[in-house]
């Protein structure tokens, strides 16, 4: 069970835990599996991100791999928030042992090493699906760039202060996330973002979310893959990827198992093509990251 103090770390009020095994700021904010960050520090001993979860600023920073420190956060945000959100609550030592113990790949296991450090994060259904919906053909940094034109078009300023800090790059970084009833009222406003085929998708979304027609407090309820899975597939575009996507990152699904262009390339490349994810148990969508973000840095580093 992690252990959290209060302290004062250079001049800022910080909520400090540890013991809760290794864990990278970086891996996990970097590896695709969300879009609402921006990392505001990075040097050698000391990284630190901002992002919004559960319309909170969050303002988090680590020293080294065994602690996390949030910053101006009171205690009811931090249990509410920050403990689901960075699965603080999670053995991710054992999740990875479990793993491990149920493949023979000598490849899994330096990916599951190199990743280690990830953690899920539960992100808010609504915005999982959304985010995901805008992810189909495009990459990461337009992904981004969507979202944030989107929020500073439905959203409300969750800190004036700072956001008058925001500099082209980021602006729109603190705000909150339109709602399913905003998107219906003011379609037009998602334009200026230019979505592209990806409109329509968002609409049709945006309508079922919010006529029940599907349902995310009892997707979430059931805590069910195979069900998270075909009532997200009810609205138009969602497919299995950006169905087990959401089910991964907004339901905490962690059998959910994603495969796109660069998990193909995996498969094909180390695991002859063809990988059961029910052979890797109840924590596939772990796994999935691991090996995600391994093909991914060995692409880059040639």
């Amino acid at each position: 069970m992690f252990v959290k103090k209060h302290k004062v770390l250079d001049g800022r009020d910080a909520i400090l835990v540890t013991n809760i095994g290794k864990v990278s700021l970086y891996d996990t904010f970097e590896c695709g599996q969300a879009f609402r960050y921006e990392c505001v520090e990075r040097c050698e001993g000391y990284t630190e991100y901002m992002t919004v979860a559960y319309e909170k600023i969050i303002r988090v920073g680590q020293r080294d791999e065994q602690e996390l420190i949030f910053y101006g956060m009171s205690d009811e945000d931090f249990e509410r928030i920050a403990v689901p959100y960075f699965s603080l609550d999670r053995d991710y030592e054992a999740i990875g042992r479990d793993i491990i113990s149920r493949t023979d790949s000598e490849w899994l296991m330096r990916a599951a090493d190199s990743a280690a450090g990830i953690r899920i994060l539960k992100q808010e259904p609504w915005e999982t699906l959304f985010s995901f919906i805008i992810s189909q053909n495009n990459n990461i940094p337009r992904i981004r760039k969507i979202i944030r034109s989107i929020c500073l078009e439905y959203g409300k300023n969750l800190s004036a202060e700072e956001c008058n800090e925001e500099s082209e790059d980021n602006i729109g970084a603190h705000y909150s996330f339109p709602t399913a009833r905003q998107i219906l009222e003011r379609p037009e406003g998602l334009l200026p973002s230019k979505p592209g085929f990806r409109y329509k998708y968002l609409v049709d979304a945006a309508a079922k979310v919010e006529s029940g027609e599907v349902d995310l407090a009892a997707i979430a309820e059931a805590k069910s893959y195979d069900y998270t899975v075909a009532e997200l597939k009810k609205i138009c575009g969602v497919g299995d990827k950006v169905a087990s996507c959401v089910a991964l990152f907004g339901f905490a699904n962690l059998e959910a198992f994603p495969v796109d262009v660069w998990m193909r390339r995996a498969i094909d490349e180390y695991f002859g093509g063809s990988l059961d994810p029910k052979s890797l148990g109840d924590y596939a969508g772990v796994a999935q990251q691991y090996i995600f973000h391994y093909i991914r840095n060995l692409s880059k580093n040639g």
